[in-house]
């Protein structure tokens, strides 16, 4: 009896032990949060521009080429003036402070930027001294209520949050977290700026070259600018809007080439004569899959990226090549699979496009129905580049900018770097 009181008491002490143990799963969910910084009208519409030599660059934006200089937007807070005369030394000469800038489109030595919700004009005439000449109120048509705070940017935070296996974690759609805003790693990366180094303006005068995302393009003498939802266009020496031209919503990039440009949105690709400058004139739009898409053509050929995990909520990693040489019918010719491409440029038949974290790529675009990949660097981690021509590219990446010998596509070569601080 004694021992099977024994055996019974240990049965008894298991069934207890093992009612108290539960299944316990977690996640450690990484994010980047972004929080607001706002901002009054009178904060902002100052008469000067303040600059600094010793702004580090943490969040790279929008790039754009002028004369020797590289600038590269810091997102919302202004811009940075790289000197590439030496390709082998890219040397940071000063950082402007501009809040709520993240567009840039310069000619003749103004420089012109948007501003939280004004549009202003910079003499550069003299990189370290520049002077503001020109502010165009509210730009982008909004309230403007008595003491009103306008977003001028959003600090980037790292997070992680462990949660519990049966709690739901966030999507790749902006979603409200505390007070800020938030969205998971996959999807962190913001749209990036690629330039050609095509003349892609027709108009006069000394002009920079913008890229695949820019919402500002020079051409035909004229600034064409987007905001949410209409397009614009705007006497340069003045900053006198001269028309506007509802889109609808989802209207992202510009690119203009001889009297054409091209509007990219997250439903298609619209194209515009600009025999009268003053007055575009929708052609033809071709519609595509819901994704971000930036435009870039050559000849009577338009290149377009389509992407997942954006925030466009894209489901389709592939590049779309369309025919153009008819304007007012553009027809798709042909898509090719891709990784996750971003940004892209295309340069004498060398196409580059930037797939992300999975890598950089060129390809042969010389014969538009069999493009065929030369090279595919899967350890250049890119989302943007600037062809500065057939041997030289720069890309950027999370890791920082390389500029990039690629004279020899089965040899590329990394000839200098600018780090981009964590």
């Amino acid at each position: 009896m004694k021992s099977l009181s024994k055996w019974s008491a240990l049965f008894t002490l298991l069934l207890i032990m093992n009612s108290c143990l539960k299944d316990e799963c977690t996640n450690a969910l990484k994010y980047v949060e972004l929080n607001p910084v706002m901002m009054k009208a009178e904060d902002f519409r100052t008469n000067t521009i303040t600059t600094t030599s010793t702004q580090e660059l943490k969040n790279p934006g929008k790039i754009y080429f002028y004369k020797n200089y590289l600038l590269v937007n810091e997102r919302g807070k202004g811009i940075h003036f790289y000197n590439l005369e030496d390709l082998s030394n890219p040397r940071h000469e000063i950082f402007y402070n501009i809040p709520g800038n993240f567009d840039i489109a310069i000619k003749n030595d103004q420089l012109i930027v948007d501003n939280v919700i004004d549009l202003i004009s910079i003499d550069i005439k003299d990189i370290q001294h520049p002077e503001l000449k020109i502010r165009s109120k509210n730009y982008k048509n909004v309230s403007e209520a008595a003491g009103q705070q306008f977003v001028a940017y959003y600090e980037k935070t790292n997070r992680t949050r462990v949660i519990d296996c049966s709690e739901t974690g966030p999507n790749e759609t902006f979603t409200n977290w505390n007070g800020g805003w938030w969205f998971s790693l996959s999807s962190a990366s913001f749209d990036a700026s690629v330039f050609s180094f095509n003349e892609v303006n027709s108009g006069t005068g000394n002009v920079g070259v913008a890229g695949s995302t820019t919402k500002f393009m020079l051409a035909k003498d004229m600034l064409y600018t987007l905001n949410d939802y209409q397009l614009w266009t705007w006497n340069t020496s003045s900053l006198d809007a001269i028309q506007k031209i509802d889109m609808g919503w989802g209207i992202e990039t510009l690119f203009a080439q001889n009297d054409l440009l091209f509007v990219g949105s997250t439903s298609g690709m619209s194209i515009f004569s600009l025999d009268n400058p003053l007055s575009p004139r929708k052609l033809s739009e071709l519609s595509h899959a819901t994704a971000c898409d930036p435009v870039v053509v050559q000849g009577n050929t338009a290149y377009v990226t389509l992407r997942s995990g954006n925030a466009c909520t894209g489901n389709e990693n592939q590049l779309d090549v369309i025919d153009i040489s008819n304007a007012t019918n553009p027809k798709l010719l042909k898509t090719y699979p891709m990784k996750n491409p971003h940004g892209l440029a295309i340069l004498n038949d060398k196409l580059f496009i930037c797939e992300g974290s999975y890598g950089f790529k060129i390809l042969d675009a010389s014969d538009r129905d069999k493009i065929k990949e030369k090279v595919f660097a899967k350890d250049i981690k890119s989302t943007d580049v600037i062809a500065l021509s057939e041997n030289f590219v720069m890309v950027v990446g999370d890791e920082g900018f390389n500029i990039l010998d690629v004279s020899n596509t089965g040899n590329i070569k990394v000839i200098s770097k600018i780090n981009v601080e964590k």
